[in-house]
C-alpha cells in the first residue's frame, strides 16, 4: 500500500491539475476502488486532496498551512481536532490560552505561519519564522497530576511524526526536547490553567524547525528537518502525524496507561544511560540519568551512588553518544 501511495501521490503531484480515477487506475494498473481507498489513505495521512466529481483528484501544496482546517477533518484520531490558522502571531499559546477561556473545546489547534513572541521552556525565546511548524493544542484532562506524563509522550508524538514523514530517526531528551543526531529539532511547552484543585486546561505548544532558517547562533546545538533530509519537507503530513500520535499517546494516558507511555518514551530516550548534568532550580545534579519514575521525574544516579529526582530544570548530556 506505502508504494502505491507513493506512486498515486507522484502521478498527481506531476499533473497538477485533476485527474480522473480511471486514468490513475490505469496508469497504475490497478482498480478504481483501489485508487479511492488510497486517496482515502493519502488524505488522512495529511495530504491536501481534493476531490470533484466528474473531474477526479487534485492534490494540493502539502506545506500550505492555510489547508490545515480542512486537512483534519480526514485524520482518524479519537479526538476532533480543529484548526485556528493565522499567518502571524505573538505566540500560539497565548492565542491558544485566549481560545481556552472562551471555552473552546478539547483539540483546539491553534497553527501559526510565524510568531513574534515565541517562547520556550522556562521562559526563553523560541525563534519562530516562517517555514516551521508552530502549534498550540488544547487539551482538557479529566485526571490531574498528568503534565509532566503529557510533556515526555508530546515529544514521543513529534519524534514518531518525524520518522513517519521523513524515514529519519528522532529522539527524545528529557524533559521534552527533540533530537536528530545532537541537534534539536523540536521542543514542547506545557502550560496550563488550574481553579483550587482542578484542571481546567492544557496548553500543548509544539515547535518544530522544518524548513525555516535557524539564528547563525543555534547552529552548533539545533537544525532543521529539512537539512537533515536535504530537501524541503511538506509540513501538513508532519502535522496530521504529529496529532495523530499525540491522540494515541493523550488516550493512553486518559485511559491511566502511565506504564505504557513510559515504556515507549524510554525506547526513544538519548538521555538514559548517559552522564549528564541537570541545572534545577535547587542546584547542579551530576550523575548517569538511569530512568524516569511514574511521575516524570528523572532518577539521575550521581558518583556517590544517590539517586536524585529532578523534575525540573535543564540537562545537558556530557559525553556524546
Amino acid at each position: 500500500m506505502e508504494e502505491l501511495e507513493g506512486k498515486t501521490l507522484e502521478l498527481l503531484v506531476r499533473s497538477g491539475t485533476y485527474v480522473s480515477g480511471e486514468d490513475v487506475a490505469r496508469a497504475l494498473g490497478v482498480s478504481r476502488a483501489t485508487v479511492s481507498k488510497v486517496v482515502r489513505s493519502l488524505m488522512r495521512r495529511g495530504f491536501p486532496i481534493e476531490v470533484r466529481p466528474g473531474m477526479g483528484y487534485r492534490v494540493l501544496d502539502p506545506d500550505d498551512l492555510s489547508l490545515a482546517p480542512q486537512v483534519v477533518q480526514y485524520i482518524d484520531t479519537g479526538i476532533r481536532f480543529s484548526v485556528h490558522y493565522v499567518e502571524f502571531c505573538s505566540s500560539t499559546q497565548d492565542l491558544a490560552d485566549a481560545l481556552a477561556r472562551e471555552g473552546s473545546p478539547e483539540g483546539t489547534v491553534v497553527l501559526a505561519e510565524a510568531m513574534e513572541r515565541g517562547r520556550g521552556r522556562m521562559g526563553r525565546r523560541w525563534v519562530a519564522g516562517r517555514g516551521g511548524l508552530w502549534v498550540t493544542v488544547v487539551l482538557r484532562p479529566r485526571l490531574t497530576g498528568v503534565t509532566h506524563i503529557l510533556s515526555l509522550a508530546v515529544g514521543v508524538a513529534v519524534a514518531r511524526a518525524i520518522e513517519e514523514v521523513t524515514g529519519v530517526g528522532a529522539g527524545v531528551k528529557w524533559p521534552n526536547d527533540v533530537l536528530v543526531g545532537e541537534r534539536k529539532v523540536a521542543g514542547v511547552l506545557i502550560e496550563g490553567r488550574a481553579e483550587a484543585d482542578r484542571l481546567q486546561y492544557v496548553l500543548v505548544g509544539v515547535g518544530v524547525n522544518v524548513n525555516n532558517e535557524l539564528p547563525e547562533e543555534l547552529s552548533s546545538t539545533a537544525t532543521t528537518i529539512a537539512r537533515v533530509v536535504g530537501r524541503p519537507v511538506p509540513r501538513l503530513p508532519l502535522l496530521a502525524s504529529t496529532l495523530r500520535h499525540l491522540d494515541q499517546l493523550y488516550g493512553a494516558l486518559s485511559r491511566g496507561e502511565v506504564g505504557y507511555v513510559l515504556d515507549v518514551w524510554r525506547t526513544l530516550s538519548v538521555t538514559l544511560g548517559r552522564e549528564v548534568r541537570a541545572l534545577t532550580p535547587d542546584g547542579e545534579v551530576v550523575g548517569v540519568a538511569e530512568d524516569v519514575a511514574e511521575d516524570g521525574a528523572l532518577l539521575i544516579r550521581t558518583p556517590s551512588g544517590v539517586v536524585r529526582r529532578v523534575y525540573v530544570g535543564d540537562v545537558e548530556h556530557l559525553r556524546p553518544t
